[in-house]
């Protein structure tokens, strides 16, 4: 049979040659003798073949007269252009060029100018003019009158004021004129307090007679405070209820270091007692975490002035009339944790009406009560307590020594919890607006910013709210002038992120089949002022470039430093330099890693889509804070951000401008804005710090690993150099190949996914990227090689290290596999 296909082979070739007359029986040499024998053709035969070709020439000839390519397919435009340079300058005679139109008839294309406008779009860039209209289009005034809307109530997720103002988006972005607006819910288990029997923490005299008991609400301090009353009273959602009595022990953060100190240091026995710690430094949810491992029958965490009234908790250097925490503010918050994601009946799937959920029971949810405080109630328990004076560095910024505690300074005192939260099942509503690509839309550039607030909600997250409603109006106009983006916008107001970014996972879990192959990336904004320092980006290394470029574009809002610093950019690489470069002899601004903190969570770490977020803040260095000094407390005003944070707006605007410049950026341009040379310098950064922390560790072990940090390095290399060689084959992609750039973009889109392990991260099934991640002991915190870190977390305490030593093992062996996979994805074959 082989024999008989290269003969086959053979005559085809030698028919095809013979047609030009070059056809050489030499040029066969190579094969055997029996299969370079001609094979004869009968004489009639090939009359009959030249008769046919004549008749079908001239039909041809006479119905492709006069020669109009109408095909839509893609042509060589060059060759299409010399050609009719040619006949139109050359002055031969008619039979001249009737000769000259015949030897070009078979590979003359038409002009550009006859070229399908279809054809025109898919192989050029969108619009330049588009970028321009989007910074000159954003109006302050307008994220001014959005952002009153949305803080004139609380609306915390699962209530009245959320269906009502996701129904108000959905409304106000049909007037814009989006292409399609969905109002998508979820039937999720969200928490609450009982407002009929409030949280509260009462100090007891040896009586059982309360003392002091903590305030049920804040205090009201401007005239947008009227509806006080209304709002639900400070909780920890997902808090276990209950009314637990005991003793007090202070334990600083509430970190595992904290509790190890107590424990191993000053041998306390922590069972039975109840914690109060200071919010800041870790999640919130961890603080749970640790303390429900040590016993802990409860916990109280307050916001210590140290940490947010750094100027003192006078009147005059708090809120109202700065942005620091009054003695009565507090901060509210979830327990969750984020691994896993959303809702926490339904695990890995979304929350609708025929999904499966577990038992409440078998859920991580905290088993212990919690409680959050002011700095001014906190005040009232540590003055009481006895006990050994607590470290230098554990002290705070209130009028006293901090103790340890166990004891209180009179006997037979003690502390009592009155916890009521309860959690229940509630529908909570995203909304997903469209505007439809015109060349691919089945390509996603997703923006999203969640929507609900745990009262009024001014900075966090109704200004990145309101920010992305004035980015749908321009993007509407521009749709209503005749503008359409080449892929596919995708707006999203997600619902319940402050519990546990419940709409936004769910939704994820949802789409996931279609997101893997078609979301291009996630643009979040969560919160779009905080602070009126700079810039500041968390994000993937496939989105640097992106967000360098935008914020080049976008003018410096700060008068002040607008003359050093004219764009966002020179602000933002001035105030937070970062040398981990692509060049490394060019610095740029820093962009930190992703944690679990937003609804970005579940687009990169459970689908792999390349994400970021971005805000103004503040200046991190001289004002070291865990986050800004109102956070989560029913301080968020209106009047707050009117008043004390951007007055003129121009700050929410400037995020506005670069978060849309994002957008145009990733949907109009024909080859993503994806520059992967940050993903190799980060790796290869990444990994020289494992090297400098753990590597004599690894030699310590005495373990024989199969594969080494050092193997880990070289792949890493590898990976770099292939990327270089990639980035340098995708700039030089023919755009008028619409199949190659095609074949680039979905190979830079997708490299992320390569990233994705089924198995996900030790410990941590359903996160599945395993080169980012979040710290296992801060979900707030993003760090590269999050499982190998926290494998590695005191292994030397580990009661039986060897085992922990082969899950090191493992997980170095399927990080070295992926890496080498996802090289492998930036080849043309396998």
């Amino acid at each position: 049979m082989a024999e008989e296909r290269s003969m086959l082979y053979l005559e085809e070739v030698r028919n095809d040659d013979a047609d030009t007359g070059d056809w050489d029986p030499s040029m066969f040499n190579t094969l055997p003798s029996q299969a370079r024998r001609p094979r004869a053709v009968p004489l009639g035969l090939c009359l009959l073949s030249v008769i046919v070709a004549l008749v079908v020439g001239v039909i041809i000839g006479y119905f492709a007269h006069p020669l109009v390519n109408t095909s839509t397919k893609p042509v060589n435009i060059e060759l299409a252009v010399q050609h009719s340079t040619v006949l139109d300058s050359k002055t031969t005679s008619t039979q001249e060029q009737s000769t000259l139109c015949s030897s070009v008839s078979t590979v003359r294309s038409p002009s550009t100018s006859t070229l399908p406008d279809s054809f025109l779009r898919a192989t050029s860039d969108g619009d330049p003019s588009i970028s321009e209209k989007i910074i000159t289009q954003i109006d302050p005034e307008n994220i001014r009158t959005y952002l009153r809307y949305f803080t004139s109530t609380s609306h915390l997720a699962g209530d009245e004021q959320d269906r009502i103002q996701a129904e108000y988006v959905k409304k106000l972005w049909q007037d814009q004129g989006l292409d399609s607006v969905d109002l998508q819910s979820y039937d999720v288990l969200l928490s609450y307090p009982d407002v009929n029997s409030p949280n509260t923490v009462s100090l007891l005299d040896d009586k059982g007679t309360a003392v002091y008991t903590t305030d049920v609400q804040e205090k009201p301090l401007t005239d947008d405070q009227a509806d006080a009353d209304n709002i639900i009273p400070p909780f920890h959602a997902y808090s276990a209820s209950g009314t637990p009595t005991g003793v007090l022990v202070y334990v600083n953060y509430g970190r595992v270091e904290d509790f190890n100190y107590l424990t191993r240091n000053k041998s306390m026995n922590l069972t039975n007692a109840i914690m109060l710690c200071r919010y800041g430094k870790v999640f919130r949810g961890e603080k749970i975490v640790n303390a429900q491992a040590h016993g802990a029958a409860g916990v109280i965490i307050f916001s210590d002035p140290s940490d947010y009234a750094m100027d003192g908790t006078e009147p005059e250097n708090v809120y109202p009339n700065t942005w620091w925490l009054p003695p009565t503010g507090v901060q509210r918050g979830t327990l969750k944790l984020s691994s896993p994601p959303g809702d926490p009946l339904t695990p890995s799937y979304p929350a609708t009406e025929h999904a499966y959920r577990v038992n409440p029971k078998d859920t991580d949810l905290p088993k212990i009560p919690s409680h959050p405080i002011s700095y001014g109630g906190a005040y009232h328990f540590l003055k009481e307590l006895s006990g050994e004076s607590a470290p230098e560095d554990w002290q705070g910024g209130l009028n006293l020594t901090y103790n340890l505690g166990g004891e209180f300074i009179k006997p037979g005192w003690a502390v009592r919890m009155n916890v009521s939260t309860t959690n229940q099942r509630r529908k909570t509503y995203n909304v997903i607006g469209t505007i439809e690509g015109e060349v691919e839309p089945d390509r996603y550039v997703l923006v999203g910013n969640h929507r609900d607030a745990w009262v009024f909600g001014a900075v966090d997250p109704s200004s990145g709210t309101a920010a992305m409603l004035e980015l749908t109006r321009v993007f509407g106009k521009l749709k209503k002038e005749g503008w359409k983006p080449r892929r596919s916008l995708v707006f999203c107001s997600w619902a319940a992120e402050e519990h546990g970014l419940i709409g936004s996972t769910e939704w994820v879990e949802d789409k996931l089949k279609s997101l893997v192959n078609r979301a291009l990336v996630y643009l979040n904004v969560d919160i779009a002022v905080q602070g009126n320092f700079s810039i500041r980006a968390l994000g993937t290394p496939t989105m640097y470039q992106s967000l360098f470029d935008a914020a080049k574009k976008v003018p410096n809002p700060n008068s002040t430093s607008v003359a050093e610093a004219s764009t966002l950019y020179d602000q933002w690489v001035r105030c937070f330099p970062d040398n981990v470069t692509a060049d490394p002899d060019d610095t740029q601004p820093e962009v930190a890693a992703l944690g679990t903190g937003s609804d970005y969570r579940s687009f990169i770490y459970n689908g792999g889509v390349p994400s970021c977020d971005i805000r103004y803040t503040w200046d991190k260095f001289s004002t070291p804070l865990s986050s800004y000094p109102l956070y989560h407390s029913a301080y968020e005003t209106f009047f707050l951000m009117d008043k004390l944070m951007d007055p003129t707006f121009e700050y929410h605007a400037a995020v506005t401008k670069m978060w849309g410049e994002m957008a145009r950026n990733h949907a109009d341009s024909i080859l993503v804005p994806i520059d992967l040379s940050y993903y190799g310098t980060s790796l290869v950064d990444s990994v020289a710090k494992l090297q400098k922390d753990y590597k004599q560790l690894f030699i310590d072990s005495g373990v024989t690993f199969a594969a080494s940090l050092d193997v880990l390095e070289t792949e890493v290399k590898s990976f770099q150099k292939r990327i270089k060689q990639f980035m340098q084959e995708a700039n030089e992609v023919d755009h008028t190949n619409t199949l190659a750039v095609r074949a680039v973009n979905d190979q830079l889109m997708l490299l992320e996914r390569a990233f994705l392990d089924s198995y996900g991260l030790p410990g941590r099934p359903l996160d599945k990227h395993i080169i980012y991640g979040a710290s296992s002991q801060d979900n707030y915190s993003g760090m590269a090689f999050p499982g190998l870190f926290d494998l590695l977390f005191e292994i030397d305490r580990e009661p039986n290290p060897a085992e922990r030593w082969d899950k090191v093992d493992k997980h170095l062996s399927v990080l070295v596999y992926t890496i080498h996979a996802a090289t492998a994805t930036l080849s043309s074959a396998i």
